[in-house]
C-alpha cells in the first residue's frame, strides 16, 4: 500500500520568544515492513536542518531559530509503502514465551524505563493474568484484551509525560497509555516490548498513532501489535520511531526563551495514493485559516520569568536557567 503522509504542527505565542532549539522525528522508516520514498521537512521561520539518528536509530531533524518569531510551523510530508509480514505465519515459529539469554538490542526492552515505571497496580495486573498456553497467538491475544480491559480510552484525562502508575490509578487514557501498560506487562512476563511511534490510516480516527513491538526471538525478531486497537498492525500501519517509551519518541521536543504563553495545534492526514508525485509543489495540503487542530488541541501554558535581582548591575550576565521553557509534547 502507498501512503501519503502530511504532518503539521503549529506553536504560537503570545509574545516573541527565541533561541529555539526543536528536534523533529517525522521521517518513516525503511526496513522489512515499510519503505520510505519520500521525505520533506519544511520549518517557517525557515531554519537550517540537521538530521542524525539516535541510539535507536531513528533518523532526528534538529534546527534552530536564533531571531525572535511568535508563530513556529514544522511540516513533513511523507510518502511510503508499506508491505507488512503477516503475524500469524511468523508466530507459528516462535516458542512462547520465549526465553533468554537475549539478544543485547532486546536485553535493553527488559528493563523500566522513565515512563513504563514499577507499581503495585502494575503486579496487581499481572497477577490477575490467565496462565500462558504455550501459544504465542492466543497468549499474546489475551494480554491486548486484558489491557483494553484494564484501561478505558479516553482523551485528555493524561498527558505526554503522564507514567504508567498514573494512568492505571485514573484507568483512562489513550494509545500512549495502552502502548504502556503493554510493555510494562511484557517486561514483568519477561519479554522484551518496546514502544512504536507512527501513523495509522484509518478513516475517522486520530492518524497519530503509539502500539507495541515484542521480541519473538532469534530469526523471528520484533513484530508489531496495537493494544489499543486490538489487533496485530497491518498495511495500514506506518513506523516512525521506536524506543524503550514515549520519552525517547516524541514527534518533537525542544526548548525555547521568552516570556510567554505557548499554544501547540496539530494536523494529521494519512491517505492511501496510487502514485508519487512528479513535482514537488504536489505536497502541499490544507491547513485550517484558524490553525486549530482537527483532532488535538492543547490547552495553553503560561511562563512567568523570574528575574534575579542582581540583573540590572549585570546586564552582560547569563540570563537564568528559568527563562528556559521545555516546548509541549504531542500526546499519541
Amino acid at each position: 500500500m502507498l501512503l501519503r503522509i502530511q504532518h503539521e504542527t503549529r506553536f504560537t505565542y503570545t509574545a516573541p520568544v527565541t533561541e529555539t532549539v526543536f528536534e523533529v522525528r517525522m521521517a518513516p522508516q525503511s526496513d522489512e515492513d515499510q519503505t520510505a520514498l519520500r521525505y520533506r521537512l519544511q520549518t517557517t521561520p525557515q531554519a537550517p536542518v540537521t538530521a542524525f539518528h539516535d541510539g535507536f536509530g531513528n533518523r532526528v531533524d534538529l534546527f534552530n531559530i536564533a531571531k525572535p518569531y511568535h508563530e513556529l510551523i514544522i511540516r513533513s510530508t511523507s510518502f511510503v509503502r508499506t508491505h507488512r509480514r503477516q503475524a500469524s505465519p511468523r508466530l507459528l515459529e516462535v516458542s512462547w514465551p520465549p526465553s533468554g539469554p537475549y539478544d543485547v538490542d532486546a536485553a535493553e526492552f527488559l528493563l523500566p524505563s522513565p515512563l513504563v515505571d514499577a507499581s503495585p497496580a502494575l503486579d496487581a495486573f499481572l497477577g490477575e493474568l490467565p496462565r500462558p498456553t504455550g501459544d504465542a497467538m492466543s497468549d499474546i491475544l489475551a494480554l491486548v484484551s486484558a489491557v483494553r480491559d484494564r484501561f478505558k480510552y479516553e482523551k485528555r484525562v493524561t498527558g505526554a509525560r503522564t507514567l504508567l502508575s498514573e494512568a492505571l490509578e485514573g484507568g483512562k487514557g489513550v494509545c500512549q497509555d495502552f502502548a504502556h501498560l503493554f510493555i510494562g506487562a511484557c517486561r514483568g512476563l519477561g519479554i522484551p516490548a518496546r514502544y512504536v511511534s507512527g501513523y495509522v490510516n484509518h478513516p475517522g480516527e486520530i492518524a497519530t498513532h503509539a502500539w507495541c513491538q515484542i521480541w519473538g526471538g532469534d530469526g523471528v525478531g520484533w513484530f508489531d501489535v496495537d493494544p489499543t486497537a486490538g489487533e496485530f498492525a497491518s498495511d495500514d500501519y506506518v513506523v516512525i520511531a521506536f524506543g524503550r517509551d514515549y520519552s525517547d519518541v516524541p514527534p518533537n521536543r525542544g526548548v525555547w526563551k521568552g516570556k510567554a504563553e505557548e499554544q501547540i495545534a496539530v494536523t494529521v492526514g494519512v491517505e492511501p495514493v496510487d502514485r508519487l508525485p512528479f513535482e514537488w509543489n504536489e505536497w502541499t495540503f490544507p491547513v485550517p485559516a484558524d490553525g486549530q487542530s482537527q483532532y488535538q488541541r492543547q490547552g495553553s501554558r503560561s511562563s512567568q520569568m523570574q528575574r534575579q535581582s542582581s540583573r540590572a548591575a549585570f546586564p552582560d550576565q547569563p540570563r537564568p536557567r528559568a527563562e528556559l521553557h521545555q516546548q509541549q509534547g504531542q500526546q499519541q
